[in-house]
């Protein structure tokens, strides 16, 4: 069917913009948006979304109809006890999945979800019958090629080494990045975005400052490593979380150079799999390990619980106001283990 559509996808940036593009085509096509409908399909009642995709177009030749979320079953079923509601609701949902096959040509109906449960009855026949919009999670050079074309609505450029290290503090949030560049354009006002530029401007992610402060420690650089912890501390993060994600990245070291020693022509994606982490950490993880070996990393993650038993039993007094102990024995722990250069 061409008149049947689903947009979906964790990329939820470029499903938002997708959607506003037709709308606005549409109103432009068609002078108006008289027969441009937007239903919320998870609080509508399904006799209601039929309704609307049935009615024929008022002075026109095509309604758009737009359901955003697909309708469901209510939340609250109790499995044990099916009631007289949960019955009359599954009733009107297979009518409507009956309905799909006898769309009119007049309704272009599009259904907008981004994260749908596959397994149930309406998805399923929306694949079977429509045209399906994926609009994937984008990383890599995909995502830096990306940033250097969304920069130019932003009336500036960016080259493609300062956009991975842009991306490097950002993280993959589309709507984040998209932000931050906004931002970006303003402040450099048609001249290229450099990284001066966005070392003043751009906040970085836990993880980003995380990601180079480790970074910085596999360079046995103490003063850049302490920079991205005092970055943190600026930012207003949760120090105790701070440390957590830095205990995380070591343990994350030890578990993939683990497994590189008994598999090493792995792949970024084969470890993935494996150790059941995202794919990009993966990568990220691999290509900094390279700079550590296996008992200098043993000996860093011994220091790291230590600081834990310390903050667990007192030992580092910690509050939302006071994080200088736990600020000083994180930068012990920077110094330390920088010297052994």
């Amino acid at each position: 069917m061409n008149n049947l559509f689903l947009f979906t996808g964790e990329e939820t940036l470029l499903l938002y913009e997708q959607t506003n593009s037709w709308k606005n085509a549409f109103k432009e096509k068609h002078e108006g948006d008289m027969n441009l409908i937007t239903i919320d399909g998870i609080s509508t009642e399904v006799g209601d979304v039929i309704s609307q995709i049935e009615a024929m177009p008022f002075l026109g030749d095509k309604r758009l109809i737009f359901v955003e979320g697909l309708p469901e079953a209510p939340k609250t079923r109790n499995a044990d006890k099916v009631t007289k509601k949960d019955e009359a609701r599954e009733k009107e949902l297979k009518k409507l999945v009956d309905y799909l096959e006898k769309i009119p040509e007049t309704s272009v109906v599009v259904f907008v979800q981004s994260k749908p449960d596959k397994r149930k009855g309406l998805y399923k026949k929306i694949v079977q019958l429509g045209n399906v919009k994926e609009f994937e999670q984008i990383g890599g050079s995909t995502l830096n090629q990306w940033v250097q074309n969304r920069a130019r609505k932003y009336n500036t450029s960016i080259d493609f080494s300062s956009a991975e290290y842009f991306t490097s503090l950002t993280g993959q949030d589309l709507w984040r990045i998209d932000q931050e560049l906004k931002k970006l354009g303003s402040y450099c006002h048609g001249t290229p975005i450099d990284r001066k530029a966005i070392d003043h401007l751009v906040i970085p992610t836990i993880e980003a400052n995380v990601f180079h402060l480790t970074d910085a420690l596999g360079a046995r650089d103490h003063k850049k490593a302490i920079q991205n912890l005092h970055r943190s501390v600026s930012a207003g993060e949760n120090l105790r979380q701070v440390f957590y994600m830095i205990v995380r990245q070591f343990r994350l070291f030890l578990q993939i150079g683990g497994y590189l020693g008994n598999y090493p022509t792995s792949t970024p994606n084969s470890v993935a799999t494996s150790l059941k982490i995202h794919p990009f950490v993966a990568k990220n993880t691999m290509a900094q390990l390279s700079r550590f070996n296996s008992p200098e990393l043993k000996k860093a993650y011994e220091r790291l619980l230590e600081i834990d038993v310390a903050l667990k039993t007192s030992g580092i007094r910690i509050t939302t106001e006071d994080q200088e102990e736990l600020v000083m024995a994180i930068e012990r722990f920077i110094l330390k283990f920088c010297a052994k250069a």
